[in-house]
């Protein structure tokens, strides 16, 4: 089955972190699928909670994939060929806080069956601008990836059982799969 990684519903805002706009490479850029050669500053994101409220993955405004040293290890176990990892910049106030990375997914993939989904398209494109109800072209990821970007829409981040399962072993908090 495939799963949409998210931000948990009972999440609370205020521990949801704030990403500086232009203190790094621009956010966007990791939503493209795709490896990154370029120079690589991860940006800046500032959470206003103490140390140990922060999780093992760190929602946050930029909708970048900020994650513990203990997901980054299941990741790299279960899917090295699909990610990417840099050390993040993660500050509470102004002490930087290590042991997190930013995660680049590598890949991007059609998974929607567009004929059977339904969605509202921006006004004058073919964009996908929110889904009513999602069905995927398949079950399960091909060419054994675990984790992609969808293609059709970018802000979606897909996951194969394998990492659901994965990170349900091992108690990441932080995340939840829809």
């Amino acid at each position: 089955m495939l799963w949409i990684w998210s931000v948990p519903d009972n999440f609370p805002n205020n521990k949801i972190g704030e990403y500086v706009k232009e203190s790094g490479t621009d956010r966007f850029i990791f939503r493209e699928g795709r490896l990154l050669t370029e120079n690589i500053n991860p940006p800046k994101v500032v959470f206003e909670c103490s140390e140990d409220e922060l999780t093992d993955v760190l929602p946050n405004s930029g909708h970048l994939i900020l994650v513990s040293r203990k997901v980054l290890e299941i990741l790299e176990k279960e899917c090295p060929q699909d990610i990417q990892a840099f050390n993040a910049n993660i500050y509470i106030g102004d002490k930087k806080i290590p042991n997190y990375c930013l995660i680049n997914v590598v890949n991007s993939l059609g998974v929607v069956n567009k004929e059977e989904s339904e969605f509202t398209s921006i006004k004058g494109t073919n964009a996908i601008l929110k889904f009513d109800k999602i069905i995927y072209r398949f079950n399960n990821l091909p060419n054994k990836h675990h984790i992609v970007r969808n293609a059709d829409y970018k802000s979606h981040v897909i996951v194969s059982d394998n990492i659901k399962d994965a990170f349900k072993k091992n108690g990441v908090h932080g995340v939840e799969f829809n």
